[in-house]
């Protein structure tokens, strides 16, 4: 079951980002995807939010790219990614600065009303723009809410995405992130 969890996490992270569902990601996919979530969460071109969805995708691919791309032809493949998550490099300092500055980009430009914390509805419109199942946001939301408080705070966020990218255990919050959890 961990093994299981774990793939069909990491697969649903693949998914998210392979935008036209050819087995590959690439730098247009995560400038598509960033462009998404400005869309969504940032839609004012030069906005601090824009600015920083923008780059942080930019600089996560750039690192997905110099260190997953093992064939060297400029994409990862979902092959090349899942072997290089499962042997461990989403758990590499690099690679989770990476995520952090993405999450926090997310979460900032997600915060609407900017008090610190994403609501439900901030969540909603945020899972609409990376296109995640619909069934799976009120399940992700509730999970990652640790503290039942309503909201999900940075933190939370953050150590939900972690979760989900490395974590075997269907408990942890984050493992519910992209709606794949294959629980029973």
């Amino acid at each position: 079951m961990s093994q299981e969890l774990v793939e069909a996490n990491i697969a649903g992270v693949f998914a998210v980002f392979d935008i036209n569902g050819d087995g590959h990601i690439s730098g247009s996919d995560f400038t598509s995807r960033a462009g998404h979530l400005c869309d969504a969460l940032a839609p004012e071109v030069g906005s601090p939010h824009h600015d920083a969805l923008q780059s942080a995708f930019a600089a996560w691919w750039e690192q997905l790219r110099d260190d997953i791309d093992g064939d060297g032809d400029g994409r990862v493949s979902r092959e090349e990614f899942v072997a290089a998550m499962l042997s461990g490099a989403g758990r590499d300092p690099r690679f989770l600065a990476a995520v952090d500055r993405v999450t926090g980009a997310v979460f900032d430009a997600a915060d609407g009303d900017g008090d610190g914390h994403i609501s439900r509805e901030e969540f909603v419109r945020f899972y609409h723009a990376v296109e995640i199942p619909e069934e799976a946001i009120s399940i992700a939301f509730d999970k990652l809410d640790t503290d039942g408080d309503g909201t999900i705070s940075r933190q939370e966020l953050i150590a939900g995405t972690h979760a989900l990218l490395t974590s075997s255990d269907p408990a942890k919050p984050g493992t519910w992130l992209v709606g794949k959890t294959p629980v029973h």
